[in-house]
């Protein structure tokens, strides 16, 4: 295509043009996608030599025996043996590109190789029959490898190239072993690695954990071949490039590669009429192009660049008709996706609500007595001096860790029993306005006046690591309540707008907004259950939204200012919403307020409202922390203990109960937290 004399070839590594024509809506055969147009042909000295020097160094005499290997694959009945091209592992895009040897039924599978009892003898003779000298076995976990090397002395390959292969196996098992079932006969796959990659740089939002048809991988594979297609000719066309640099003085370094080929079919043809011409150059290129073309011979061949135009064209024409139906794919696995969920988050509700009517209060809650006689047994200053105040504070479900979150834009994590500060949480920007453990994967979220929530996720060695930042609203984000399931969460922001979201992917399965509220949501919690949503705003009413369909079914009003808090008892009967004038119980079978508290000092609102995880007890945190006895709608709540708080300390902002009640957790703007127990 270009002459190569005394010329060294750059590469900028950028390929960011536009699609020259836009392609029709027709799909194609997806069977047996063929985007490669062209073929280099080698004679055979040259084959020779090549396989000689593949076979004696670089990756191959790495993994020995040429860099052709075995990989063990995991049946659901047994094990198989294949051979395959190791190198390709070894490469650095190994996640995005067999031989059948053996295959083998085993009565006892798991039995087979394991860590207690190692590697059996009916395996160990299958590899040991199949394997050559030197040659290099992919396994699917580290277990194998450790044991396998350990047993029979044989160099073993794990990792997640390896992973990538076996996804592969599995994905055409029903071809490769047509006597094994498939593991999953509903079509479904999860995504590879190789894919999220692949499908990330073509800028499709894709979950993790999200789960593909057969469908959406064949399609995925077109994109792959087509890119293949296009970038097995990067090379050849960033050397010609440099001539038009040479020659024409036009600065190619920012140019797709199809804008390449279109140029040189310019000048090989200046007579002939190139569609979209105009969208790719300007009309100073366009002149320069024509009228350098007879520059160019002996320098840019015409065959050549026709053939590599005709078949990037192609490629890139059936490669936007692929994307276009992934569009469509990707869309309708999502929908059914989040219909999933939200069935899951209703079934499961039910369930709750089921068991709920036959809970028990357990015999390990604090009683009465306990409670009556807590007072302040420590104190913890905690966040820094300069910009003092704990907004939010919240206890792990299974350790006595209390989270704090302060002005001061960081998250202290405390351990009660040590009375040490496990960790500090920094990232966001502005004041830690909200944060909810999860009782699940060591989750933990976070909401800011910065406008963004963080995901976090703790280790072994006591600290947390950011895996999400999610941005979806645009002003204070106000509260964060967890899902029954602990597989979703609800974030409430002043920007009138609440988000459901999947906790393990970051995803935001649903924004609702309403343009009639002024200012925002300032609280929000799940029911119990978690088919009912509450939130509470700036315009003092309260809001009780069906999960479901996303719909409010009821609209409460009584306070005389924004709703700070909310929290709804155990049994799901009451609900408890705290203003700056008062807290208000709330009967939810028939929607109306049975009692009020006010403020024990008038100049000190109320921040705090909590139920203990029971359902027995309610705390009220303002200028001091109040704790009542629960009881009925037509029974008086008797006041349990008052726990004090010096003045001039700052208000309480938040409180909480410890597990069953065996202590209160208080966070005051002194940024002191403070412990309640006997």
């Amino acid at each position: 295509m270009a002459s190569t004399a005394g010329r060294k070839h750059t590469s900028s590594g950028k390929d960011n043009g536009k699609n020259v024509e836009s392609p029709s809506e027709s799909e194609w055969d997806l069977s047996e996608p063929d985007c490669e147009l062209e073929t280099d042909e080698e004679d055979d000295d040259d084959e020779e030599e090549n396989v000689e020097k593949r076979w004696c160094t670089g990756l191959a005499c790495q993994l020995g025996y040429g860099g052709t290997i075995l990989v063990l694959f995991e049946t659901p009945t047994g094990f198989a043996l294949f051979m395959y091209d190791g190198v390709k592992l070894l490469r650095p895009d190994a996640l995005e590109v067999a031989f059948l040897k053996c295959v083998k039924t085993f009565e006892d599978k798991v039995g087979a190789i394991n860590p207690v009892t190692g590697l059996s003898k009916e395996l160990a003779l299958m590899i040991k029959d199949h394997i050559k000298t030197d040659q290099t076995l992919a396994v699917g976990n580290e277990d194998y490898k450790e044991i396998i090397q350990k047993s029979l002395g044989i160099s073993c390959l794990c990792g997640p190239a390896v992973d990538e292969l076996m996804w592969g196996l599995r994905f055409q098992m029903q071809s490769l072993l047509p006597k094994e079932n498939s593991e999953r006969p509903e079509d479904l796959f999860p995504l590879c690695e190789g894919m999220k990659i692949l499908l990330n740089r073509h800028s499709f939002k894709v979950k993790p954990d999200m789960m593909v048809t057969k469908r959406i991988i064949d399609v995925t594979s077109v994109v792959y071949e087509c890119d293949y297609c296009v970038n097995k000719h990067r090379d050849s066309l960033r050397m010609a490039g440099e001539y038009l640099k040479d020659i024409s003085g036009i600065d190619t370094q920012d140019w797709d590669l199809m804008k390449l080929a279109v140029a040189l079919k310019m000048i090989c043809c200046p007579e002939e009429k190139i569609a979209a011409t105009r969208w790719l150059f300007s009309r100073q290129q366009l002149k320069r192009l024509k009228d350098d073309a007879p520059k160019y011979k002996n320098k840019i061949f015409k065959m050549p660049c026709l053939v590599v135009y005709n078949a990037i064209y192609s490629a890139r024409e059936i490669r936007t008709d692929a994307a276009r139906i992934l569009v469509r794919l990707f869309k309708k696995a999502r929908k059914e996706s989040e219909a999933e969920q939200e069935c899951e988050a209703t079934e499961y509700g039910t369930m709750l609500s089921a068991q709920r009517k036959e809970k028990q209060v357990p015999s390990t809650l604090a009683p009465i007595g306990t409670l009556q006689g807590y007072t302040q047994i420590s104190r913890h200053p905690l966040h820094r001096t300069e910009n003092p105040g704990i907004l939010s504070i919240d206890i792990h479900p299974l350790k006595d860790i209390v989270a704090t979150g302060g002005m001061d834009t960081n998250v202290v994590l405390f351990d009660l029993p040590s009375g040490q500060v496990l960790c500090t949480l920094t990232g966001h920007s502005k004041k830690i306005t909200t944060l909810k453990f999860v009782n699940r994967n060591e989750l933990f979220v976070t909401g800011s006046a910065d406008m963004t929530v963080r995901v976090w996720q703790g280790s072994e060695d006591g600290n947390y690591r950011c895996i999400h930042i999610l941005k979806d609203h645009t002003a204070e984000v106000e509260a964060v309540t967890v899902h029954a399931t602990q597989k979703f969460f609800v974030t409430a922001s002043k920007d009138n707008s609440w988000c459901f979201y999947d906790i393990s992917t970051g995803s935001c399965l649903t924004k609702v907004g309403e343009a009639s509220v002024q200012e925002g949501y300032t609280s929000a919690s799940f029911h119990p259950d978690g088919c009912i949503l509450g939130t509470g705003n700036t315009d003092a009413i309260v809001k009780l939204w069906d999960v479901k369909t996303q719909s409010d079914f009821a609209q409460i009003e009584g306070h005389d200012g924004p709703v700070t808090a909310m929290s709804f008892s155990e049994n799901g009967y009451f609900l408890a919403t705290a203003s700056v004038d008062c807290v208000k119980l709330w009967d939810l079978r028939k929607l109306r307020s049975f009692r009020t508290y006010s403020p024990d000092d008038s100049g000190t609102p109320i921040s705090a409202v909590e139920f203990d995880y029971s359902g027995s007890y309610l705390a009220i945190g303002g200028s001091d922390v109040r704790v009542y006895q629960v009881a009925d709608v037509k029974v008086e709540w008797n006041l349990i203990k008052e726990l004090m708080v010096p003045s001039g300390t700052g208000n309480v902002t938040s409180v909480k109960f410890g597990a069953d009640a065996k202590y209160i957790a208080a966070g005051s703007m002194d940024r002191s937290l403070r412990i309640f127990g006997p």
